[in-house]
């Protein structure tokens, strides 16, 4: 399988992290079989992020604090606003005839209005 060009790793939110308090280690580190993960000051932290599976969010589930999140959600979010600007249809109300019409461009007047 060829490598991936885009890095993919966990990142851990700091603030939210406590370190699953009370257990005997952080679920994430119990539960990634790559040791992706450590434990650094009470926290877990990302030691080893190119172990990381590309792709793989398994252990962000596990997190009772949410504090793991991948770079896939910030991608579809580019992905989808880029998609907006390309000239994929929209619907319109023509402000002359009153008409529901789809369209790719950037006009508020029906096909039968503007020949008029």
């Amino acid at each position: 399988m060829a490598k991936q060009c885009a890095p993919w790793y966990p990142t851990i939110f700091p603030d939210r992290c406590d370190g699953c308090e009370g257990r005997e280690a952080p679920r994430c580190i119990q539960f990634c079989p790559n040791d992706v993960f450590e434990i650094r000051n009470g926290k877990a932290i990302v030691a080893r992020p190119y172990n990381c599976v590309y792709g793989c969010t398994a252990c962000e589930p596990v997190c009772p604090r949410k504090a793991i999140t991948f770079p896939q959600r910030q991608t579809i979010t580019a992905v989808t606003s880029a998609m907006k600007d390309k000239g994929l249809l929209h619907k319109v109300k023509c402000k002359k005839c009153g008409k529901i019409f789809w369209t790719n461009r950037d006009t508020d007047l029906c096909f039968d209005c503007e020949r008029k």
